[in-house]
């Protein structure tokens, strides 16, 4: 059993991959229990799993009863190997998924990602088939976010998207454009200040993930 706050190395698809979770306190192996994956944002644009979204998303999902693992994607902190362009990182995600999976029995598999790594979360979730997905300002335009590239959510995978309506990095109307178009859409939730890193707007944030968990 895991105690109740780690990092450790695992072994990934091209190296150790640098991982760090928190066991909720009243885990037990026999009960019914709800896990998270968090991803963190683009790696050669100083993404990492303590950037403060990421961060955010840690603290109110352990608020909620998760127990919860973040993790950085190869090249980055402590993992071994190099960017990959979203191929490899997709790889980095299903060996944590697997790992996590096997430290915690009877877990109920969530993902998260903030900008890349929400991406990559939804590019794992059709193989995955999350309980839920949570995306926070992904990063359309910059990947091919079509259908037929991402594959098809679950049908009962839970999906929440967040966007700022002030992204300077992402066009949010296509982000709102895209979102309306799915076969399945998402749950959403708009912060028409927000920026794409939330600044003095992560309080706002925190709420708006505990609301979808409702």
């Amino acid at each position: 059993m895991l105690n109740n706050r780690k990092s450790e190395l695992i072994v990934g698809p091209s190296g150790d991959l640098e991982v760090e979770f928190i066991q909720h306190p009243y885990y037990t192996a026999d009960s019914v229990h709800d896990l998270v994956i968090i991803s963190h944002p683009h790696p050669l644009y100083g993404g990492t799993m303590d950037n403060k979204v990421v961060s955010t998303l840690f603290k109110v999902y352990q608020e909620l009863g998760f127990s919860v693992v973040r993790y950085n994607f190869r090249g980055v902190g402590q993992s071994q190997g190099l960017h990959d362009y979203a191929l490899g990182e997709l790889e980095d995600l299903l060996t944590v998924s697997v790992w996590a999976l096997n430290q915690l029995t009877h877990a109920r598999l969530h993902l998260a990602g903030f900008s890349f790594g929400s991406y990559i979360a939804l590019k794992a979730s059709p193989q995955l088939k999350p309980i839920s997905l949570l995306t926070v300002a992904p990063p359309i335009g910059l990947y091919d976010f079509s259908p037929k590239a991402l594959g098809a959510l679950d049908k009962d995978t839970l999906w929440t998207l967040i966007q700022g309506g002030q992204d300077e990095i992402i066009d949010s109307s296509k982000v709102l454009e895209w979102a309306r178009s799915l076969p399945k859409k998402p749950d959403l939730y708009w912060r028409e200040q927000a920026s794409h890193f939330f600044h003095g707007e992560l309080v706002w944030l925190k709420r708006a993930v505990g609301l979808a968990y409702r």
